[in-house]
């Protein structure tokens, strides 16, 4: 079962990360600029409210 899909973007600074909608909620999966060794995550799971997506849906 698919969950969401996500797209690999680059920021105007030059950081990759994936984007994607999971319904009403704008996510962001992106590089954990805190990891301080192996046992820390390699990556964060973000979620924004999403604006309405353009032609209204």
């Amino acid at each position: 079962m698919v969950l969401t899909r996500l797209w690999e973007r680059t920021s105007a600074k030059g950081n990759t990360y994936l984007m994607g909608r999971l319904g009403a909620a704008r996510v962001l999966v992106m590089q954990n600029r805190d990891r301080q060794g192996d046992d820390d995550a390699t990556h964060v799971l973000m979620l924004a409210e999403a604006g309405e997506r353009e032609g209204g849906r």
